[in-house]
């Protein structure tokens, strides 16, 4: 009598179908911001990897708990070095962005100063 792994192991497959859709919406993603040489590839990357390690775990618990277990560990030293990675990331992302904004901050504040002393001196000369 076969047996469907839905049966006998509902809770893992549901979290492979998770891990499955998060792995293919990231490789597109991952695509279409290659194309567009965007500083997020590498985040969106880590993550895809991230979904297929967890993704072949899942499906190894399936088939033999011993090997998934001896591969968990292995994929828990793999998720570490993304987590780094990807923390290291935001970081530098969040670095930049604050850069950014804050020179957009200080070229609004110059342009309002200049405006107030031209207004200034349009209102003395007239």
């Amino acid at each position: 009598m076969r047996v469907s792994p839905f049966d006998t192991h509902q809770r893992v497959m549901s979290t492979f179908f998770a891990a499955l859709f998060i792995y293919a919406t990231t490789s597109v993603a991952e695509v279409i911001l290659r194309t567009q040489k965007s500083v997020h590839q590498r985040l969106v990357g880590n993550i895809r990897l991230f979904a297929s390690a967890l993704a072949t775990i899942l499906l190894l618990v399936t088939l033999s708990l011993i090997v998934s277990c001896i591969i968990s560990v292995l994929w828990a030293c793999f998720f570490v070095k993304l987590a780094y990675e990807s923390c290291q990331d935001l970081c530098q992302l969040l670095s930049q962005t604050t850069d950014e904004v804050l020179r957009v901050k200080i070229i609004e504040i110059k342009y309002k100063k200049e405006a107030t002393i031209l207004n200034n001196l349009f209102i003395m000369n007239a």
